[in-house]
């Protein structure tokens, strides 16, 4: 048992080390990144300025204005891309240089290489959220509460656990229709308008109110600012840590169902390495 876990571990600092040397080669790449954080940064503080110094009855909970409300939904809407991308893009790219079969026939385990491919990109998305507030809070003066820290933290991990399946499941998406744009539309078109990114979800009409409740990015964005914006700990946000968890639950086994069966259905029909 002992022996399986440390050499899962060395597995996965393996691929974490790849790639992200990968990622480090790329100097150029990795510093326009960084600026164009700073440039989004920018713009939304001067997209909060036009509210003025008012705050509306709809930001009043977080105790704070529009700029802050919105600069932690965008970083936590990254997490949503990257879900959606990771995992298709290695999917594409493996069929492209005719590898996906070779690793899937491999000794590791499907949930394992599922994990181990998406570390990185995990990880690079998270350093990508601590830049968006970093620039904020150096830039102009986004007031984040420490005491919240650890608690952004486990919302950070389950957030995570939730968007991670939705990757899955467009990548299986990709194997069975070779097309995945309309998957990822979907999720991405439904988390922009109805999970309380840009806007706080009780401004919505009634019916779409109720219906971001059934998004998991509603809870992470509500626990999110709670936790960093207002240092809320762990009993204050628990109904979203609980909704978060259920998600996290009932998404990740689902998605790797949905991976399997999409895997043997493209092997029936010979299509595993088309594209």
């Amino acid at each position: 048992m002992l022996r399986t876990s440390i050499s899962s571990l060395k597995t996965a600092l393996a691929f974490l080390k790849r790639d992200f040397l990968i990622t480090a080669s790329y100097k150029t790449a990795f510093a326009a990144d960084a600026l164009g954080i700073v440039f989004k940064v920018i713009t939304f503080y001067y997209v909060g300025a036009v509210f003025g110094g008012s705050v509306s009855p709809s930001l009043s909970a977080y105790g704070h204005d529009y700029f802050a409300f919105l600069i932690i939904g965008i970083a936590l809407l990254d997490f949503v891309h990257t879900s959606l991308d990771t995992f298709s893009v290695s999917i594409r790219d493996s069929q492209m240089t005719g590898t996906l079969e070779v690793v899937l026939l491999s000794p590791i385990q499907l949930p394992h290489m599922v994990a181990y491919s998406s570390l990185w990109p995990y990880v690079f998305t998270a350093l990508r959220f601590l830049t968006y507030v970093a620039a904020g809070v150096v830039l102009f003066g986004l007031r984040i509460s420490t005491h919240g820290i650890l608690t952004a933290l486990v919302v950070l991990l389950l957030t995570i656990l939730c968007f991670a399946p939705l990757g899955i499941i467009s990548a299986a998406v990709i194997m069975v229709f070779k097309k995945g744009v309309w998957f990822q539309t979907i999720v991405n078109g439904t988390s922009v308008l109805l999970a309380g990114v840009a806007y706080p979800v009780d401004v919505l009409p009634a019916w779409a109110s109720r219906a971001s409740y059934y998004l998991p990015l509603t809870h992470s964005v509500v626990a999110m600012r709670q936790a960093l914006l207002n240092g809320k700990g762990f009993v204050d946000v628990r109904t979203e840590l609980f909704a978060l968890t259920i998600f996290a639950s009932v998404l990740m086994p689902l998605s790797l169902v949905i991976f399997q069966l999409s895997v043997n259905r493209t092997k029936q029909l010979g299509t595993l390495t088309q594209y």
